[in-house]
């Protein structure tokens, strides 16, 4: 083995509580009046206080019990962000039951897929059209709840009263009381990008060992609000976003939608917000796109102001002070820039988190240069999430961080990074073959990522094992670097490489069809765009831009563009936005074909 870090050898959190339901219901008593949660509803945010937070949570736990919920159950939850997820989530672990998250937008065969191989025995369902999918795909349930009331399903209203009219009382209590880190709270399936999906179970201890390691890592406060926007069906929004909040103290608000979030960032001026990096990339870009249309000079004020918050930040992260004249300069640049990207994202961000991708570099340093600080951290489900994570004041970009506290990481010979610690997953729900091959035979889950330390323990994420292309030539690439960096340029959305077993390098791109549309003063769609000259010739120089640090055979040496972009409603995406490359070489296999015809 090549290299290992080791983080947080002493643990500054607090103390350690048994189960996650005891050390929640610590906060709900601590400040009962307080917002737990905030959804608009009729045009208004209404909140959801701790103590009526915990109330309804006691009395959906006795509803479910008289359906028969106890010990061991299991209870899926299809449903976007809502309060009445985090109630039915700690309602079912308080019972010793067993949370299967299922992700709203999954089709029928795969809904179906997780409610019959975890053996889900009744299903919390959103609305109208989930319901109907889950009645066709739920065989084995014995009971269906409906959070918005349906025909055929009781609604989230009527087990609420079921539970008023018969409650546990003081056995419910003792029941949540003896629950230990070992007992099971929930089953994660994982996004399934080369087979069949996996169910990863998740212990108390393993999510809180989580919450502890990012509270030693982080500076969250009681005070902290949240902006929650990715699924809560995934565990980086469910752990780091759900469950830190209420571990903590603070509030959580519900995004409306994506194209909401610009509105909601305004409104609800959050502290905290969870987020994949290509959600920071667009803020980036439409500021980008403002600097430079102004003209000549707005654009080389942009530019100057760029350098400048790069400068503050190479300075600052050798531990040094901007002299006087680049303070001077910063000072300028803040009235001018900086402010409104602050004003923009509600003006008093003081961490977003960025998970799930690789970020780039010059995305976190503009942001930095602002006043707004992006923190990236890496991690699976399988680890509860968070494996490793930057640390504040001064991230370090290119990095995902150090360890948190209690976790370990390695790298293999063959460059994988390698995981131990206490929020590993145990293992895989009734899958012996699938859990023996997570591990290495001293006991290390194997990431299947690839991975380097720099000279300061910080991780670098470079590459999906088992995504390499070996290119006929000999030659291997790791393909998402270089994804990335395409990704990052002004006139595209996303970016695809193939090569495996061919002579060189190709790439399926997307166009950012908004910008090319304003760069070109057109108003043609995506199907005509892909075809226009024009705008393969803008593309073009940007992937050539993009490329220029990477080797010659790593580089695209042809491109084709889609029309639209991918995604995971036509299944070529997973939940987490990672490319299904099974469906996308089956769906675009002319594309690619002509990439290679010579």
């Amino acid at each position: 083995m090549q290299k290992e870090q080791e983080a947080g050898t002493t643990y500054v959190g607090g103390e350690k509580r048994p189960a996650l339901v005891e050390t929640l219901y610590e906060r709900t008593v601590a400040d009962p009046e307080k917002a737990a949660f905030v959804r608009r509803e009729g045009g208004e945010w209404r909140p959801l206080s701790y103590g009526d937070f915990w109330r309804r949570v006691e009395r959906f736990a006795s509803g479910l019990a008289r359906l028969g919920v106890g010990r061991g159950s299991r209870v899926a939850i299809v449903s976007g962000n809502r309060p009445e997820w985090p109630i039915g989530d700690l309602a079912v672990q308080s019972l010793g039951g067993v949370v299967v998250p299922v992700y709203p937008t999954l089709e029928e065969e795969q809904i179906g897929y997780i409610l019959g191989h975890s053996g889900a025995g009744v299903a919390i369902v959103e609305g109208e059209e989930l319901l109907r999918k889950v009645r066709e795909a739920g065989d084995g349930l014995s009971h269906l709840v409906s959070m918005e009331g349906s025909t055929g399903a009781l609604s989230f209203g009527e087990v609420e009263a079921l539970g008023e009219e018969e409650p546990l009382g003081d056995a419910w209590e003792e029941g949540w009381r003896s629950l230990r880190r070992e007992d099971v709270a929930t089953v994660i399936y994982t996004s399934g990008t080369t087979g069949r999906q996996k169910g990863a179970v998740l212990t108390h201890g393993n999510i809180l060992s989580n919450l502890e390691g990012i509270r030693d890592a982080l500076p969250v406060v009681r005070e902290d609000v949240f902006l929650s926007f990715l699924p809560l069906s995934h565990v980086f929004e469910r752990t780091c976003s759900q469950f830190l909040s209420l571990y903590v103290g603070a509030t959580t608000y519900y995004a409306e939608s994506m194209e909401k979030i610009p509105e909601n960032l305004r409104e609800v001026r959050p502290t905290l917000m969870l987020c994949v990096p290509r959600l920071y990339e667009k803020m980036y870009e439409r500021v980008r796109e403002q600097g430079e249309s102004g003209g000549p000079l707005r654009r080389a004020l942009f530019e100057r102001a760029v350098e400048a918050g790069r400068e503050k930040y190479r300075l600052e992260r050798e531990g040094r002070e901007p002299g006087a004249l680049l303070r001077a300069r910063l000072a300028l640049y803040d009235k001018l820039v900086y402010r409104r990207v602050r004003e923009a994202t509600g003006g008093r961000v003081r961490c977003f988190v960025s998970g799930g991708a690789k970020l780039e570099q010059e995305v976190g340093e503009f942001f930095y240069a602002c006043g707004v600080r992006i923190v990236e951290g890496y991690g699976l489900t399988e680890t509860s999430p968070v494996i490793c994570c930057n640390r504040l004041p001064v991230p370090r970009f290119g990095t995902v961080g150090r360890p948190i506290f209690g976790t370990s990481v390695r790298i293999s010979e063959e460059g994988e990074i390698q995981v131990k610690g206490p929020g590993v997953t145990g293992g895989y729900l009734d899958d012996e073959e699938a859990t023996r091959e997570a591990f290495t035979e001293d006991g290390w889950f194997r990431t299947g990522d690839m991975g380097e330390f720099d000279a300061e323990g910080h991780l670098r994420v470079t590459g999906r094992l088992k995504h390499i292309l070996v290119l006929s030539t000999g030659k291997n690439v790791a393909p998402e670097p270089v994804e990335a960096a395409i990704a990052a340029q002004p006139h595209v959305l996303q970016a695809v490489l193939l090569g495996d077993g061919r002579k060189y390098v190709a790439a399926l791109v997307v166009p950012d069809y908004d910008a090319v549309r304003r760069t070109l003063g057109v108003d043609d769609g995506g199907e005509r765009l892909a075809r226009d000259e024009r705008c393969r010739e803008i593309v073009g120089r940007e992937i050539e831009e993009a490329c220029r640090r990477f080797a010659p055979y790593e580089r695209p040496k042809k491109f084709a563009l889609l029309p639209r972009e991918l995604s995971v409603e036509e299944g070529e995406l997973t939940p987490t936005l990672k490319v299904r490359m099974h469906v996308v070489r089956e769906r675009y296999a002319r594309e690619i074909e002509s990439l290679y015809q010579s």
